[in-house]
């Protein structure tokens, strides 16, 4: 009963402080008395539970005259409850359901028999979810599914919603200051760690078991750093030098900053700015762990840079705040929270942000706009709008994978099996 005790408590802080599974499972699992394998079933009931959320409460909710007025730890039980019965496999449903009676007497004493009778209706019936409206069956609030048909076509639509109910992939980035893929390959088969190569990334690889990373010697060595392959493009495009001064805007916790500094070969300068105190220490944190020193660190808000910095980097990289709609695989609470006016908030920051962007680059430089959402105003909108009002500014062609883009990307999750991304390249000729 520990683990599904725990999980059920992960998934009621998770909603009562608008936490993120994967910091609230990072934050709790190692101190548990725990083996491992119940640890990964800690996690798969919580990112389950969140993934099909909508869906899993309009099962439960039958059975419920006033289900809005149940208490959080019940809906959580009761939502457990249908996960187990529909979406786990190797399920023993008679000591599943008996463990969420038992818990709901330590946490729902008021509905505790609510619970047990609703738990028994579930377990009794075989519901037909073909019926669903769209919405529901695929577990999206439904301005999000609109959003993604007015932006990328139907068809498009539904199939990343199909994906973002399946667990993402962990990729990991190889840090070619110390060492190099096949030596790391190597270590990773020596400690029976299996993998496979990126699909989009030279340099990335993707671990096809699980393992507690921030423990791990390799990690701590700073031999790779975890990060998702859309976001390692990011780097990539923009390109930068040895020697080159660069900006990392909005660059806590220095994933990217990280990045740019492996492919300047350390040498240069990264001044990575971001208005969280707490967050900008593990931009130094990492930058230590993977031997980098050329990255200097400003606590402050994009909109705040002074203008005595304007015009003194060769390179920006802005990856934007957003509403996130590109990485729901691990981070699925964020649609239950996102809102389709934060859409339209956004882009007006974005937009802002960008402008200062531009200030900041020198004549001939560049400036690399990323954001890890799916939405038309958040991403070309907002570069459109700004290449309007600055005449001296425009797209610059690349390559990526055998293809010439001019000027924008996107990748869409299905395709690569990683996050939903968008990168625009934007060059000053001032």
């Amino acid at each position: 009963m520990r683990a599904r005790l725990k999980a059920v408590e992960i998934l009621y802080e998770i909603e009562k402080r608008e936490g993120y599974a994967n910091l609230m499972l990072r934050s709790f699992l190692p101190s548990l008395d725990l083996s491992q394998k119940e640890k990964s079933f800690i996690t798969e009931l919580v990112y389950g539970i969140l993934r099909w959320q909508l869906t899993l409460d309009a099962v439960w909710k039958r059975f419920v005259k006033k289900p809005d007025d149940l208490s959080l730890w019940s809906k959580i039980l009761l939502r457990m409850a249908v996960y187990h019965k529909y979406f786990l496999e190797n399920t023993i449903l008679p000591v599943a359901m008996n463990e969420l009676v038992e818990i709901a007497k330590m946490k729902a004493k008021k509905e505790k028999n609510l619970i047990n009778a609703v738990i028994r209706k579930i377990v009794n019936e075989n519901y037909d979810f073909s019926n669903l409206p769209e919405d529901v069956k695929l577990s999206h609030p439904q301005w999000i599914l609109d959003e993604w048909k007015e932006y990328l076509g139907d068809e498009i639509a539904i199939k990343i919603a199909e994906a973002n109910n399946f667990p993402a992939p962990i990729s990991i980035r190889v840090n070619k200051l110390k060492t190099n893929k096949e030596e790391l390959k190597k270590l990773l088969e020596k400690d029976r760690i299996k993998y496979r190569d990126g699909l989009l990334v030279e340099d990335a690889l993707i671990i096809e078991n699980g393992f507690d990373f921030e423990n791990y010697e390799l990690f701590k060595k700073g031999y790779f750093t975890v990060q998702s392959e859309a976001s390692m493009l990011t780097s990539l495009i923009l390109n930068p030098k040895p020697g080159e001064r660069v900006a990392d805007l909005c660059s806590a916790p220095g994933t990217k900053s990280t990045h740019l500094a492996e492919l300047m070969n350390n040498r240069g300068k990264i001044v990575s700015i971001d208005k969280n105190s707490t967050r900008i220490k593990l931009i130094e944190k990492n930058a230590k762990r993977l031997g980098i020193s050329i990255i200097e660190t400003l606590n402050m808000d994009v909109l705040s840079i002074p203008e005595s910095l304007d015009g003194t980097f060769d390179k920006v990289l802005l990856d934007a705040p957003c509403t996130g709609l590109g990485v729901l695989r691990h981070k699925p609470e964020i649609k239950w929270r996102r809102k389709r006016e934060d859409v339209y908030e956004l882009s007006k920051l974005q937009l802002a942000m960008l402008k200062r962007a531009g200030k900041l680059v020198k004549r001939g430089g560049e400036i690399l706009y990323s954001t890890c959402t799916l939405t038309w105003q958040e991403n070309e909108t907002v570069v459109l709008s700004f290449l309007k009002e600055n005449i001296n500014f425009k797209l610059k062609n690349f390559h990526f994978k055998d293809s010439l883009y001019r000027g924008f990307l996107k990748i869409i999750p299905y395709e690569y099996n990683t996050d939903g991304f968008f990168i625009a390249l934007i060059k000053n000729e001032g």
